[in-house]
């Protein structure tokens, strides 16, 4: 059990810091949790809290015991409660982790992606994490889907994977770090080699902030076990992505937006089916199934911080020159969240 006072008494508390689109949907899914004595919401934009207000009443079969606090800064919020998540831009976002461990006592975190701007500065939380007992883990929530939890069951272990993602809305950092992840969790591998890359020469603005790009065309990799990773976005359209799997004995393909998929396989002559697309796949469902099990079990299906290296260092060392090139300068900072 994580985070219980040595009474044993109380329920369990969470804190959510950073309640813009993302935060205030992993609001609604804790607020469905029983057991639960408070949520403290911080966010110093009167815009979040709003919004986390707005949302909070749309959930249905909400704990109607559980206590919220709206508040502007961490100096308000209480100590050693049992769950922060952290859905705040990438920029700041591992220097914030450190300071709700040293000045609030948490210990247990969910992080939204991309973690942080640069390879290295994640790697340098990991390593404080991993000195001080921090245990993390990162919203890269496709992998967690029954379709994919199913399809990668029924592989054979070892088997190179040709895995391939195409769609639009210029996606190569923001969606594609997600992908990157559910690859690595498909071939096993604690490392994406870059296999060449081919990125438009236009600096995609994103709605989240004027600092704030994203990237399209095509970038590459490959792993020790001979698997290799296709990920392409368009420039000029927002279509949903597509994603095909192929193996020696089995093949899929599959668009979550619509939720559809269809498989085939060696044994049935590779003959196309359709199969169920099934689950909650928004995260004000999700969060709530990692959450608990995060406070119950201290583990869930999401991967680790350090599991998530694989995709980060992928994405961002991949992305990073080409930033840089498009926008003049020298910087191991990529400007995503």
């Amino acid at each position: 059990m994580v985070g219980r006072s040595s009474t044993g008494m109380r329920g369990r508390r969470i804190l959510i810091v950073g309640c813009g689109d993302l935060g205030s949907r992993h609001l609604q899914a804790v607020a469905t949790l029983d057991d639960l004595d408070s949520v403290e919401v911080v966010d110093p934009r009167p815009q979040g809290l709003e919004l986390g207000q707005q949302r909070l009443p749309q959930v249905n079969q909400r704990n109607s015991s559980t206590e919220y606090r709206w508040l502007s800064s961490l100096e308000e919020a209480g100590r050693n409660g049992d769950l922060c998540i952290v859905a705040t831009q990438a920029q700041g976002r591992c220097q914030l982790v450190r300071e709700i461990f040293q000045t609030l006592g948490y210990s247990y975190f969910l992080l939204e992606k991309i973690v942080g701007q640069s390879a290295a500065e994640i790697e340098a939380l990991l390593d404080f994490c991993k000195a001080n007992g921090i245990h993390v883990w990162v919203n890269f929530q496709t992998r967690a889907y029954p379709f994919h939890q199913r399809a990668k069951s029924i592989l054979n272990t070892g088997d190179p994977i040709v895995f391939g993602v195409s769609g639009g809305n210029h996606g190569l950092a923001t969606n594609g770090v997600h992908n990157a992840d559910l690859f690595a969790f498909y071939d096993g591998s604690s490392c994406i080699q870059t296999a060449g890359s081919s990125v438009d020469r236009v600096l995609h603005p994103s709605k989240r902030g004027e600092a704030i790009f994203d990237l399209s065309g095509t970038v590459q990799g490959c792993t020790q076990n001979g698997s290799r990773f296709t990920l392409t976005y368009a420039p000029d359209h927002t279509n949903s992505e597509q994603i095909s799997i192929a193996t020696r004995q089995y093949r899929c393909i599959v668009d979550h937006i619509q939720r559809w998929a269809v498989e085939s396989d060696a044994t049935s002559g590779w003959e196309w089916r359709e199969v169920p697309f099934e689950g909650e796949i928004m995260v004000s469902q999700m969060t709530r199934w990692f959450a608990s099990d995060i406070l119950t079990n201290a583990r869930c299906e999401l991967p680790t911080l350090e599991e998530s290296m694989v995709a980060h260092r992928f994405i961002l060392n991949e992305l990073g020159p080409h930033f840089n090139r498009l926008m003049g300068r020298d910087s191991e900072l990529c400007p995503v969240t």
